[in-house]
């Protein structure tokens, strides 16, 4: 049985792919419904049902990153094997010994960016020693929606989190962090026009696996938005400091999901560079699935994150321990199995 902790956007399209060949059970603390009879919904949380846990279940987390990792600790306890898409601040690696004393399984940052970004980069790693890789994502509205020109398609608390993290990056073996919103680039790409760039704190454990290497992650916006999004953050409508019993973040957070959080099609961008004694690139945009109502980014993380649940199912992937994505990407039949699975789901990704 594949168990899905969370059931929002992304938990939902990762029980519903999985269900499609597996028992798939989701927790999560809303009183949820269902069409897909396929799928288990349990109200609670995981430690909320010991017989889940006594059972040799494989668990992908959809949690939001604040809270992931005490989760993830307890699971580890129990030698659970668990597939992990959210971003938490914690170093994973610092679990490391609790998954071998108990032989579980951890793969961490296995969505989108980090996640995919990730397994590809390791891929380029191994393939073509570069000395540099870049790293361009980023989730955008089909067509540009003011007044932000953006439309929220994941954890609004962690969209506002990419504007506040200072993001580290690496450069001559050393981490080092920039501002995001003093670091904007204007770039044009095929398809889509006029952009803007910025440096992000997504390159998870890429920190701590690829050190050897100057690496980066951008992300992308429409031109205009960074600079509105600048004076919001230079007003204070980010801090967490009181006023009157709330925060200006916490009145910011419910003022974005009620105008950004809109059912409008989005797309997202892919884009990774491998510079040194050989140039690399892949470039790919993915677009909202009409058919299937499911956004581009709920694609491009959840996607991801089943192909790796599906490998650890069927004993493909069979260690312990912490397994960052790279790791996949390092293992040229694993790399090759993990993209003919999404080119299956639908994201036709050509890398070799």
């Amino acid at each position: 049985m594949v168990v899905v902790l969370g059931y929002g956007m992304i938990g939902s399209t990762i029980a519903s792919e999985l269900s499609k060949n597996y028992e798939t059970t989701v927790i999560d603390k809303k009183n949820l419904k269902t069409e897909n009879d396929s799928i288990k919904i349990l109200k609670g949380e995981i430690f909320d049902f010991p017989e889940i846990l006594d059972e040799d279940d494989i668990i992908v987390s959809a949690l939001p990153g604040n809270v992931s990792y005490a989760i993830i600790r307890k699971l580890l306890k129990s030698g659970k094997k668990i597939i992990d898409v959210s971003y938490m601040k914690e170093n994973p690696f610092t679990l490391t010994d609790v998954a071998l004393e108990n032989k579980g399984l951890y793969v961490p940052d296995a969505g989108y960016a980090p996640g995919l970004t990730n397994i590809v980069s390791g891929f380029f790693y191994k393939k073509y020693k570069p000395t540099q890789i870049e790293i361009y994502d980023g989730g955008l509205p089909k067509i540009k929606i003011p007044p932000l020109d953006y439309i929220i398609t994941w954890n609004t608390s962690g969209l506002i989190d990419l504007y506040t993290r200072p993001a580290r990056i690496i450069r001559n073996g050393k981490i080092l962090t920039l501002d995001p919103l003093e670091n904007i680039e204007k770039t044009t790409l095929p398809g889509i026009g006029e952009l803007e760039s910025f440096p992000v704190d997504g390159l998870g454990t890429l920190l701590y696996t690829l050190k050897d290497v100057d690496i980066f992650e951008r992300t992308y916006r429409y031109p205009g938005h960074l600079e509105k999004i600048k004076f919001l953050r230079d007003m204070d409508y980010f801090s967490d400091k009181k006023l009157n019993g709330l925060s200006p973040r916490e009145i910011t957070e419910k003022l974005f999901e009620s105008k950004l959080k809109l059912q409008k099609e989005d797309l997202s961008i892919f884009q990774i560079k491998a510079t040194g004694e050989s140039e690399k690139e892949i470039f790919y945009v993915d677009y909202y699935d009409k058919e299937r109502g499911i956004t581009s980014m709920a694609r491009m993380t959840a996607f991801p994150a089943t192909a790796i649940a599906e490998l650890v199912i069927d004993n493909r992937i069979d260690e312990i321990g912490i397994i960052p994505p790279e790791y996949l990407g390092f293992n040229f039949d694993i790399f090759q199995k993990i993209i003919a699975k999404l080119k299956d789901k639908g994201l036709n990704i050509n890398i070799s």
